[in-house]
């Protein structure tokens, strides 16, 4: 009470002073996460350039069919290991964290050899028997999906562990720019060489981004538990100990991503490839800000982790109610300077004028709604209500397969902007609406 009176007695150079040191680290990991989408911008350019559009093709191929298997290969594990390693580095019980992650690594290391030794027989027989054009490539992206999954899932792993032990600022740094970074790297040395990119190439550049990634995440997470000091606080409750929901943590992850990449899953049947090209900028530049929203889990999601496990309700409400504060302050700004340059920025982008606004007025709409709704599906996984997250996720993803199949044939490109925004909105409506009931109707163990 003493220091708040000292700081509002203080002259105002003094507040604004300490005012900036509590902001500094928001904004160094708003810098950092700013930093990650320039690098993957900047990798998605340079990839164009030397490598064409063909090269674009096989790196966004990899690079979400990557995702998606390493998200089924983790399990729910790293959700789970951000709950559990906030609770336990808070106590300052280092050897717990490091008996939980070790158990995580083992479980995700047992699918490796099968998958290499399933990765070989792909190379060796699928690429001999396809070894000219785009089926060859096709093997070879098999193939490297299937080494780079139980990578992507160490790599989140390690990520959400380093978050759970209060780093976000290193865990988000690592994870957002080692794999760009790599594929940069990659492409300047065939630029010095006078060398083309090839398929192979830009594969194993893809693969060796989430190596390195993954090992500096573990050497960053062993620095951090080394400093651990030991806390007085009380034993770990039932919730904590067993973590029953496991299965929804998986799924949800999995339903998660899978939903990200929905739009472009469905678009190819309703729509030609020039809309498909419109939504996709118009889909980019709103993930600018919603990136920025994701920063928020980083932060919170320990935070909600160790109320729960304190059974303290009333923080949770209070952290729930700061993430809306946070979302809106931070999306309402970006959206409103975007629709403002919509006609410069589909200049940038080669369309035609007036071509970019309608999209991006419709997915700024949805995502306002995620925006004012805060991490509402964040607090139910950490709160141990994974399986109430699950229920939206699954409710919301069925209504926008639906409705894409029957507003796509007549309204096309548009209509199923208006389709994927709206249950955005509904998913995020649902989550709130289902943490508000959690907070209101039970109890937290």
């Amino acid at each position: 009470m003493q220091a708040e009176t000292a700081v509002l007695l203080a002259p105002p150079t003094v507040q604004w002073r300490s005012r900036l040191r509590k902001l500094l680290p928001a904004l160094i990991l708003a810098g950092s996460r700013g930093g990650a989408v320039a690098a993957q911008m900047a990798a998605q350019i340079a990839v164009g350039a030397l490598a064409g559009a063909s090269g674009l093709g096989v790196l966004q191929l990899f690079t979400s069919w990557s995702c998606i298997a390493g998200e089924v290969l983790a399990m729910g594990l790293p959700a789970r290991a951000m709950r559990t390693v906030a609770v336990d580095y808070d106590r300052g019980d280092a050897q717990a964290v490091r008996a939980h992650v070790k158990q995580a690594i083992v479980r995700i290391l047992r699918t490796w050899l099968p998958l290499a030794a399933l990765s070989v027989a792909v190379v060796a027989v699928g690429y001999s028997a396809l070894e000219t054009g785009d089926a060859g490539d096709y093997a070879l992206i098999a193939a490297a999906v299937l080494l780079a999954a139980p990578l992507f899932s160490l790599l989140r792993l390690g990520a959400d562990a380093l978050k759970g032990a209060d780093a976000p600022l290193a865990a988000v740094t690592l994870e957002n720019l080692g794999p760009p970074t790599l594929i940069l790297v990659t492409c300047l040395a065939c630029w010095l060489l006078g060398q083309p990119v090839l398929t192979p190439a830009l594969l194993v550049a893809g693969i060796a981004g989430f190596a390195v990634t993954s090992l500096g995440l573990w050497a960053a997470l062993r620095r951090r538990l080394a400093s651990c000091t030991p806390q007085i606080s009380p034993a770990p409750d039932a919730q904590h100990s067993e973590h029953n929901d496991l299965r929804y943590l998986w799924a949800n992850s999995v339903l998660s991503i899978a939903y990200l990449h929905l739009p472009f899953l469905l678009l190819p049947w309703f729509a030609d490839t020039a809309e498909i090209g419109i939504y996709a900028v118009a889909h980019k530049l709103i993930n600018v800000i919603t990136t920025l929203l994701i920063l928020l889990a980083a932060v919170f999601g320990p935070a909600f982790a160790r109320a729960a496990a304190a059974a303290d309700k009333a923080t949770l409400q209070r952290l729930l109610q700061r993430t809306q504060l946070i979302s809106a302050a931070i999306y309402l700004p970006f959206a409103i300077v975007l629709l403002l340059a919509c006609d410069p920025l589909a200049r940038v982008f080669n369309l035609e004028s007036g071509a970019l606004r309608p999209f991006l007025l419709i997915l700024a709409a949805g995502h306002l709604i995620n925006a004012v709704t805060g991490l509402s599906g964040v607090m139910l996984n950490m709160a141990g209500a994974a399986a109430v997250e699950l229920r939206t996720l699954v409710a919301s993803a069925l209504v926008a397969v639906i409705a894409s199949l029957l507003v796509g044939p007549s309204y096309g490109a548009l209509g199923l902007a208006c389709v994927f925004s709206g249950t955005i909105a509904l998913k995020n409506l649902a989550s709130y609406g289902a943490a508000r009931h959690y907070l209101k109707q039970q109890d937290v163990h």
